[in-house]
Parts: structure tokens; sequence; C-alpha cells
């Protein structure tokens, strides 16, 4: 029964933060990634999901985020492997989400300032 009302329960900001780092994971597959490529989505997503008011609707939305998300992972994947490395660097997260954000251009991406 406690499962079920913390499933019920607005999602946190931290949660929010987890899901688009397994979603990120998704995308890149198996290609490694440093530590410090993951904190460029930290640093691009993580204040902005509470500015946004997305919490609310992260139900709704999730879905079409996440995907997107994933396809930042593949492509800074892409991206590593197009230079013949093992590792996802920062610069290729950092190219991943400019290339997704200017090309989606909805409303929760890019991030837009409420």
């Amino acid at each position: 029964m406690a499962l079920a009302i913390l499933e019920d329960a607005l999602p946190t900001q931290e949660g929010i933060m987890a899901q688009i780092w397994v979603a990120f994971g998704q995308g890149t597959g198996m290609t490694r990634t440093s530590q410090k490529a993951v904190m460029v989505l930290h640093s691009r997503y993580f204040d902005h999901i509470k500015k946004s008011d997305i919490i609310p609707v992260w139900g709704k939305e999730a879905m079409q985020v996440l995907e997107r998300i994933r396809t930042i992972g593949k492509y800074a994947a892409h991206e590593a492997l197009k230079r013949g490395d093992t590792t996802i660097s920062a610069a290729d997260v950092a190219a991943a989400i400019a290339a997704v954000e200017r090309e989606s251009d909805t409303s929760w991406c890019p991030p837009r300032e409420p």
C-alpha cells in the first residue's frame, strides 16, 4: 500500500533528474560516459526542472521529454564513435544537447524560462 501512495505523489526535481540520466544512458547504449559528460546534463536541466513548472505535469509530459533525452544520448555516443573514442565526453553531450534542442523546438525542449 505504501508503494501505491508513493507512485501517486508528484515527482521530485531529483527524481526527474534521475529519470533524465537513465534515459540518456538508454540512448548511449554500451558506450562509456565520463562523469563530466553526465554533469553537463545536470547543469543544463536540473534547475530548469523546477523553474519550468514541469513537475505537476511530468506524468503527462515525461514520455516526450525523455525521448528527447534518449536522442541526446544516441547523438553523444555517435559523436564519440565518429572520433574513434570509447568514451562520451562533455563536449559530445554539449553538442548533442544543442542539436536536439534546435531540432525539437517544443515547449519543454529547448528549455524556455517561464
